[in-house]
This record gives structure tokens, sequence and C-alpha cells, in this order.
């Protein structure tokens, strides 16, 4: 699978949008980066708040999300076993207004014109 940075020239010309596009592309990855908003989460923690989520699938989305850049994975050796928790990063946290842009964005769409779609 191609990265953000790879997926920019897609269709033969610069084309920013489809990084944006690949950063968020996955069933589970813009509810783990809503998730990171408010604080950081370890894997276990993570798959329990997402219902349906398998462990592959997560690490999945976990690992493309880290190679992104999105979010860091912190690793402190001190536990037994080693805990490893997950935050965003700058480009991560440089996405919470675009997220939140995209549920307000849903959210008036389903309150406007769902309803015309479904009336049809």
């Amino acid at each position: 699978m191609k990265n953000a940075v790879e997926m920019s020239y897609r269709h033969a010309e610069f084309c920013p949008l489809d990084s944006t596009l690949q950063v968020l592309d996955g069933k589970w990855k813009s509810i783990i980066i809503c998730r990171l908003i408010h604080h950081d989460y370890r894997f276990t923690e993570l798959l329990r708040g997402l219902p349906g989520c398998s462990q592959r699938m997560l690490s999945l989305q976990l690992s493309q999300l880290l190679g992104d850049h999105i979010i860091v994975k912190h690793i402190d050796p001190s536990f037994v076993p080693i805990k490893c928790s997950y935050s965003l990063t700058a480009a991560g946290k440089s996405l919470i207004p675009i997220i939140r842009a995209m549920d307000n964005w849903g959210n008036n769409y389903l309150k406007n014109f769902a309803r015309i779609v479904k009336d049809s």
C-alpha cells in the first residue's frame, strides 16, 4: 500500500488532496485519531474502544498512521510487560480541525440532505 506522500502524485500531477485522503482512508483511522485527541492510548485500550475492529486491523491501521507520521509509538521498557502507547504527532494534531470540520459536515449532511435521498 502506498503512503500518503506517494499518493500525492497518483494522477500524474501533484494533488495534496490525495495525500490527505490517503492518511484518513481506512475504516478505523479517523476514529483512532479522534480517540487520541484527548489522551494517549495503549493498543488494548484502543481495541476495547473500537467494537468490531480486529487486532489485525487495528495493528494495520496503526502501522499506516505511524508510517505517515500521524501518530507516534511510545515504548516504556520499565514496565513488565513493556508498556507501549500511542499519541498524535504535530502532523496528527494538525488534523484535528479537519476531523472536526468533517464531523460537522457529516452532521449537517445527515440532518439536511440525507432526508432528501431517503424520501426519494
